[in-house]
């Protein structure tokens, strides 16, 4: 798309330290500062800030919840039609993950109107416009800033019935756990950078981080899942000890059963490996444990922070054949990864939120 702009007008991604969900803070910076905020409590809040949660859902009448979320990065492509489509389906994905159904948007901009001309904006708001008509929502206006570089978003505003609202503290132990979109997106980004992601994976990269969580979601409602989340800037490892801290439980991870992206482990091996999966190393190392030997790029993968992610869904063992098969035939990318533990059993520590690589 950038191509049919003039040859002076910088590349979107050129300034970008790090984009999509690779420039969030680092989990552990963020609750360090969350931790002296001041919580204002409702008896309506349903889900906030404490635990971990993709979004806040508010309790309006006894069959009526609102679920509110706001999402958005820099530039992690240079076509911007194609990164508001990203932007728009990742702000979505927060509430699908809270197992709600989204009706409202409000675009959320930052743009250099003296570095890219007014079209590139158009395009942007354009992309970020077909995936919340997709989605089904309306899109009703937003707010816009001058700024140094461009950032772009959306506010999103969803419904669920407050006794239907899928968290990550709702795991049970001996859950499987159901993962509905590859892995390795960040790495992924980097190599198309830097040039090395071949048209095959780039098509992949891109019809996986444009699709809507919407379908996945709706499949998982007909089973009885427990707990749910999306894989974003946490990476696969953080999200997972999200949701074993909030449930109270250990968590297992068989990491030959992880999809990953085609090119994937091979960009990892060779260093393409962004900032933020460092960043999350950091954070979440502590609270994990290999029982067996992995490669380096794979740890950086479990890393890596992902973009439009998948979810991840929660549910008793006897339901995951089925949920996994109608997924298939609709066409998305799932598998079961790992499992839920009581954090006494044996092998899997004494602690909650613990991570266990098998």
């Amino acid at each position: 798309m950038n191509e049919s702009f003039d040859n002076d007008v910088p590349k979107l991604t050129a300034r970008v330290k790090a984009g999509g969900c690779a420039a969030k803070l680092g989990s552990a910076e963020l609750q360090s500062i969350l931790a002296k905020v001041p919580v204002i409590q409702s008896p309506q809040l349903i889900a906030g800030m404490e635990g971990f949660e993709d979004a806040a859902v508010y309790k309006i009448s006894d069959d009526l919840a609102i679920v509110e979320t706001i999402d958005f990065f820099p530039p992690l492509v240079d076509d911007p039609f194609l990164f508001g489509q990203i932007a728009a389906a990742n702000a979505l994905s927060d509430v699908y993950a809270m197992g709600a159904k989204p009706i409202l948007a409000l675009n959320v901009l930052c743009f250099p109107t003296c570095d890219y001309p007014m079209s590139v904006l158009e395009e942007i708001l354009k992309g970020g416009a077909s995936k919340v008509e997709e989605s089904g929502a309306s899109l009703a206006g937003g707010h816009s800033i001058q700024a140094t570089d461009p950032v772009y978003g959306l506010a999103v505003t969803g419904l669920v019935h407050p006794d239907r609202v899928l968290t990550n503290g709702g795991a049970r132990a001996s859950d499987v756990l159901v993962l509905t979109k590859k892995i390795g997106s960040g790495v992924s980004l980097l190599g198309l950078k830097g040039e090395e992601l071949e048209p095959g994976s780039q098509k992949e990269l891109f019809e996986s981080l444009t699709a809507l969580n919407d379908q996945a979601c709706g499949i998982a409602l007909r089973y009885p899942v427990n707990g749910m989340t999306d894989i974003t800037g946490f990476g696969l490892a953080g999200h997972l000890l999200e949701m074993a801290k909030s449930s109270k439980l250990a968590v297992e991870l068989n990491i030959d059963r992880v999809p990953f992206f085609s090119q994937a482990v091979e960009l990892a091996g060779q260093g393409f490996v962004p900032a933020g999966a460092y960043g999350n190393r950091q954070s979440f190392s502590d609270f994990i444990t290999y029982i067996k030997d992995v490669n380096l790029e794979l740890q950086d993968l479990i890393f890596d922070p992902q973009t439009s992610g998948g979810l991840l869904m929660a549910l008793p063992e006897g339901e995951a054949e089925a949920l996994l098969k109608e997924l298939g035939e609709a066409g998305i990318v799932a598998a079961c990864v790992g499992r839920m533990h009581e954090p006494q059993s044996e092998g899997f520590g004494k602690e909650a939120g613990q991570l266990f690589v098998v």
